[in-house]
């Protein structure tokens, strides 16, 4: 008897610790947002109430986020208003496209989102799906214009520890798919790897600071490159 309840238990065991297995895998991909990221995105709620329309939106990860737009589109005559969240994925960026972005009614909304699924093991065709239903989006909410950015490259002999599992092979390979799906949608793509990588397809080390975000230098070279994609 006692065997059996030894036995029984052994298996119940097994089924409770594969369950828990089961959610931290999902844990792990999740995007649930914490309170920092939570509290941004509610911050962002309460600065569209007072926002311009038929402006300029720039929505993504914390490439967007460090865009210094304010300083860098200063002399045009188009507010740039800077809607970025550190750690943002493609699925999180459009659940809250709407209250932080179209809801101020934008003229040009541009989006850089993706670099955090690959880091998060999201598969292609996911992001690629969550990308095309922003673009749509942005479309059906009126937005004249959609600019979706491919992924920046990365360098991971400046920072190893930052870059992650991230590369560029597979930052080159998802930035084909992106391509297709953008313009498929009659959207515009926008890729700057010939301005920000080296001849070794890295990075370039004068343009960001730790191998995944720009520094100034870099925001400076991606704003020369993308004004006339905006401001046309």
């Amino acid at each position: 008897m006692k065997n059996k309840i030894f036995i029984c238990l052994s298996i119940l065991s097994i089924v409770i610790l594969s369950c828990c297995i089961l959610v931290g895998c999902s844990k792990n991909i999740s995007t649930e947002y914490d309170i920092v990221k939570t509290t941004k995105m509610q911050n962002f709620e309460l600065l569209n109430q007072s926002a311009v329309h038929n402006q300029v939106v720039f929505i993504g990860d914390s490439i967007i986020e460090l865009y210094p737009t304010y300083e860098l589109f200063a002399d045009k005559d188009k507010i740039v208003y800077n809607r970025g969240i550190s750690g943002d994925t493609s699925d999180k960026m459009l659940e809250r496209l709407n209250v932080n972005c179209l809801n101020i009614l934008p003229e040009t909304v541009y989006i850089l989102v993706g670099t955090n699924d690959i880091a998060k093991k999201i598969d292609h065709n996911t992001i690629i799906s969550n990308i095309t239903k922003s673009i749509n989006k942005c479309v059906e909410s009126g937005v004249k214009k959609v600019i979706v950015s491919g992924l920046y490259p990365v360098n991971k002999a400046i920072d190893a520890g930052m870059v992650g599992s991230r590369t560029n092979k597979e930052i080159q390979k998802l930035n084909g798919k992106i391509k297709v799906a953008v313009e498929n949608n009659n959207a515009i793509f926008s890729d700057l790897t010939s301005v920000l990588a080296d001849k070794e397809g890295n990075f370039n080390k004068e343009y960001t600071y730790d191998g995944l975000h720009p520094n100034a230098k870099g925001y400076e070279q991606i704003t020369k490159a993308i004004i006339p994609m905006i401001f046309s």
